[in-house]
């Protein structure tokens, strides 16, 4: 792994800025249709792995969905916690929020319905991460129950971009600090682990406030289709369906995201 690899800050540094999280995800809404979707259909409580600032688990209560969601950072429950607050009064019980790790949690109950969504599970670097979260997964998971959970096509073009070059974005105002930024975006991949590290950088207008500059690093482990079904399948469960883009269509090459339903093996 590149030596400037830091996995604990690009596991924490995005969800440590709640508003700028929400700001900069706001737009992305496919997701957020499909869970809450799937979590109305689900006729019960379901178990939500990093719930985050709860984009999604608050758009499916207000469905009419129960959600329990756990999350590792105490910043982005926080928010999640003041969404909690604005739900419609009878519906604020049906929204519970804990936090705790993926890999290792502990309720006494089992879901007809576990999800991860929005590439949380790609926050699990080794084979030893997967494992622990899926044996959580499938201790909670009821007997006909399933587990979705989505995360990004690998992209060969975007692994083989020269390392640590930082490439330009948009120009946009910080929800947190009323001011403008520039931001731009350098990566690096590692092929041996699987893990692209990303930066990104935003850079303060002139003679405005806030700080100069921001530098947030994110950790993404990337895994092939074939892989996670044999990591599935080796750990106990196995694929029911594996979808391109939060839509029906089975996964294809172009796809940006796979999403994968599996179920207890049988």
């Amino acid at each position: 792994m590149g030596k400037d690899f830091d996995l604990d800050a690009g596991t924490r540094d995005l969800y440590r800025d709640p508003l700028y999280y929400d700001h900069e995800y706001k737009d992305r809404t496919d997701d957020a249709n499909f869970y809450a979707g799937a979590y109305v259909e689900a006729g019960d409580w379901v178990l939500e792995l990093g719930v985050g600032s709860g984009r999604i688990a608050t758009r499916a209560v207000r469905r009419g969905a129960k959600v329990l969601g756990l999350d590792l950072s105490i910043d982005m429950l926080r928010l999640a916690q003041a969404k909690k607050r604005s739900l419609p009064a009878a519906k604020r019980a049906n929204l519970q929020l804990a936090q705790a790790d993926m890999r290792a949690f502990a309720l006494d109950r089992e879901f007809r319905l576990i999800t991860c969504p929005f590439n949380a599970f790609q926050h699990l670097y080794t084979r030893t991460d997967v494992e622990q979260c899926l044996a959580s997964v499938k201790a909670h998971l009821a007997p006909r129950g399933r587990f979705c959970f989505d995360m990004l096509m690998p992209d060969p073009a975007y692994f083989a971009r020269p390392r640590f070059r930082w490439y330009g974005g948009s120009r946009y105002r910080h929800p947190a600090h009323s001011s403008w930024y520039t931001y731009s975006e350098r990566s690096s991949w590692d092929g041996v682990g699987q893990i692209n590290q990303m930066w990104f950088r935003s850079e303060r207008d002139p003679n405005s406030e806030g700080p100069e500059e921001i530098v947030t690093q994110l950790s993404h482990r990337y895994f092939s289709p074939t892989e996670i079904e044999a990591l599935l399948h080796y750990n106990g469960l196995e694929v029911v369906q594996m979808l391109s883009d939060f839509t029906e269509s089975p996964l294809s090459d172009d796809a940006e995201s796979m999403v994968i339903v599996a179920q207890h093996r049988t």
